[in-house]
């Protein structure tokens, strides 16, 4: 069977400030055996020229490259700018790839007119469609869309492992992923971190998660604080912490990825949904809402305790097996066949990880 080679890659990843979305191209570009220097990074965030419409179709198939991005409206400057009328140009198959659906409390799982034209047109281009978590393929289902199939994210399996296997590390530091409307929540999780005898560090995604990177006397004590486009140092954090624990669904699933812990709370169904699909615990809290230090100590509790990955060995092979099977639907070769080498840069990535390990 010939594989598709040449890629478009619709990549949010390309003008975004959001490492959430480096995460997840970086993570697929490993899981995929695909011509490098033939293949485009097309960016839906600005407007589509006929040029890039002219790229995507020199090119064997687009991908759309995971992401937040079935929204009730999808069409917005900034987040998706093609038209129904590009799309319809584009002659190759438009392959979306661990795409996903946000809903907050009492929303169904409705699209507007424009938006669900184009992600029909968009599955009618494949022959399968790939979704993050349960809810978006109900709300793709709701929609009459059926040929799209249950993987979650391509972060999770960046590690090319073919099972999961939960690591213990004696690390005292702490890995807190943020979001701006949980400030107080934030603050009071870190407290009990360090309650505990913890060493919170927070892993920023977006420029906003970084308020409490400064001190404020007598108000606000400093809490260190990562934040660059880069995947290297956050993979450093995966190496030194004991684990993740915060709102930021990529950040969290990173750790996972490699074996770390990690426990999510959620403001929206993106994190609800995920951990839902694969047996792990979720607290929903809308922004603004406050926790109490009970509940907030208890997902402290449970990112310590093995039992509360006891599904997830189980969930990840079910799903790893189920993303091989779309690639393979779509015709896109792939490492997470049996025997499949990782590609050089993971090469160099593991030997980085052993070594400190090792250190």
């Amino acid at each position: 069977m010939p594989f598709r080679r040449r890629i478009a890659f619709i990549n949010p990843a390309v003008s975004t400030e959001n490492v959430g979305d480096l995460f997840i191209v970086d993570s697929l570009k490993k899981i995929l055996v695909y011509d490098e220097h033939a293949s485009v990074d097309v960016d839906p965030r600005k407007p589509i020229t006929q040029r890039e419409i002219d790229q995507i179709n020199a090119a064997d198939c687009a991908v759309i490259t995971g992401t937040n991005l079935w929204y009730r409206r999808m069409a917005k400057p900034g987040r998706w700018t093609f038209t129904i009328e590009q799309l319809r140009q584009i002659k190759v198959p438009i392959i979306p790839w661990g795409v996903g659906t946000t809903r907050h409390a009492g929303e169904d799982n409705g699209f507007e007119p424009e938006t669900l034209e184009q992600i029909k047109h968009i599955h009618e281009s494949c022959r399968m469609g790939s979704a993050r978590d349960w809810r978006t393929v109900e709300a793709l289902r709701d929609a009459g869309i059926t040929n799209v199939a249950m993987t979650g994210c391509p972060t999770l399996f960046r590690s090319l492992n073919p099972s999961w296997e939960l690591k213990r590390k004696e690390s005292k530091q702490i890995v807190i992923t943020v979001r701006k409307g949980q400030r107080h929540n934030v603050r009071a999780l870190i407290r009990l971190a360090r309650e505990r005898g913890l060493e919170p560090i927070i892993a920023a995604q977006q420029d906003p998660d970084r308020f409490l990177s400064y001190s404020i006397p007598f108000i606000q004590r400093a809490v260190p604080t990562l934040y660059r486009y880069d995947i290297r140092p956050y993979r450093r954090l995966v190496d030194e912490s004991l684990g993740a624990i915060g709102w930021r669904l990529h950040g969290n699933m990173f750790h996972l990825a490699h074996g770390n812990p990690a426990v999510l709370f959620s403001n929206c169904s993106r994190s609800e949904s995920f951990c839902e699909s694969f047996g792990l615990p979720v607290v929903r809290c809308e922004d603004g809402e406050d926790l109490s230090d009970e509940t907030l100590a208890s997902m402290l509790d449970k990112l310590i305790d093995p039992a509360t990955f006891a599904l997830l060995p189980e969930r990840y092979a079910q799903f790893r097996a189920a993303m091989a099977k779309f690639l393979e639907d779509n015709e896109l070769e792939h490492r997470l066949r049996e025997g499949a080498s990782p590609p050089p840069q993971q090469q160099r990535e593991d030997a980085v990880a052993e070594l400190s390990a090792n250190a």
